[in-house]
């Protein structure tokens, strides 16, 4: 009787793997924790797969989700003009497929954004649906560049953020004994940033970030993660906690090294999306920033935005990770050693992150026009 090659062997077992995996995400269904909170806008539809494909049929959209694993049961969505279910934005996570003019016009009409990440959780296409910006809104954000004003909304920014670190910190930990001293000094940091003596510039209020955000990512490190099946496949020694957010080495190779960062990454593309969003529908103009300059960034007043809602972020991440048990069939390592998220789970991460509140946000900085 022929034996089975050991690699045609191990090549069937990671295939095996995979499906269990991607069987396991898309029927996945997150631990409800605490009171539902009512927000007052739509939900996204993300998707993910190979052979996505979005039209319009019979004045309705039609959308095929992609595939991720063989076999698998390819469902159908539509949606009619007006529904009261209709996405606010379509997300497509990695995904190959294709989309019709006619349901890029559709969208339009119905105000849904379309967004397009890769496999890295790097925005590669944000599509606004009908809005446009407010001239008088776009004149105030042009003329406080650079003046105190803008200093002061940069400081509220950041202070906020500050907070924010606190706050998830306290969900994560508790009242531990590293947490509290973590605490404490982020505190010092916001009493810096707030201080107009020592924080008279916008190079200052990033440095206090920088003091603050090294002693936040910090007390992450050492969080175990849970594995289950690795003497199926083996998985690199520095998975088995948290880890480091920042490192020199990643940043050039612009890969996730790790599954906690490779899931922020997206958590963060995910963020800027519904920043952009809703910042445009208020009337802004997103290339206008108050403390982030347009050298590298076409976005600016997106990233400044995001600093108090970065947290909020995390905290969900740490939360849904710290709750599951995962298997090496969840993540792929690419030549470069990439980290990449199997593409159901990468549709559960984005699931979790997609609801941030920002209107209160966006609403306090229109107050002060």
């Amino acid at each position: 009787m022929p034996t089975v090659p050991k690699l045609q062997r191990q090549y069937s077992e990671d295939n095996l793997e995979w499906r269990d995996r991607c069987d396991y995400w898309s029927n996945y269904r997150p631990i409800k924790r605490g009171r539902k909170k009512k927000y007052t806008f739509r939900e996204p539809l993300i998707l993910a797969g190979h052979g996505v494909r979005i039209s319009v049929h019979r004045n309705t959209l039609l959308i095929r989700p992609g595939l991720t694993h063989f076999p698998q049961y390819r469902e159908e969505i539509r949606f009619f003009p007006g529904d009261p279910n209709l996405p606010d934005r379509i997300i497509v996570l990695d995904a190959s497929g294709g989309i019709t003019f006619d349901a890029l016009s559709w969208m339009s009409d119905q105000k849904i954004a379309m967004v397009q990440l890769n496999w890295r959780g790097q925005v590669q296409f944000s599509g606004n649906a009908g809005f446009s910006a407010d001239p008088k809104l776009v004149r105030w954000q042009t003329e406080i560049q650079g003046s105190k004003k803008a200093l002061q909304l940069n400081q509220k920014l950041i202070a906020a953020k500050f907070d924010a670190c606190a706050a998830t910190l306290l969900s994560i930990f508790g009242n531990s004994k590293n947490a509290s001293e973590a605490i404490s000094k982020i505190k010092f940091w916001k009493s810096k940033v707030l201080n107009s003596t020592t924080s008279n510039s916008h190079g200052r209020i990033l440095g206090y970030e920088g003091m603050a955000a090294s002693i936040y990512y910090r007390t992450w490190h050492d969080l175990p993660l849970k594995w289950a099946g690795l003497w199926k496949k083996p998985i690199p020694t520095s998975w088995a906690k948290v880890g480091a957010r920042s490192m020199a080495w990643q940043r050039e190779s612009n890969n996730a090294r790790h599954p906690i960062n490779a899931m922020l990454n997206y958590g963060y593309a995910m963020l800027i999306c519904q920043v952009q969003t809703e910042l445009v529908a208020a009337g802004f103009d997103p290339a206008i920033g108050f403390a982030h300059r347009r050298a590298w960034n076409p976005i600016p007043l997106v990233y400044d935005l995001m600093e108090p809602l970065r947290p909020e972020i995390d905290r969900k991440i740490l939360e849904f990770s710290l709750a599951n048990t995962f298997k090496p069939g969840d993540f792929t390592i690419n030549g470069k050693g990439g980290c990449r998220l199997n593409p159901e789970m990468a549709r559960v991460v984005a699931r979790e992150v997609s609801n941030i509140e920002v209107t209160p946000l966006i609403n306090s900085i229109r107050s002060t026009f």
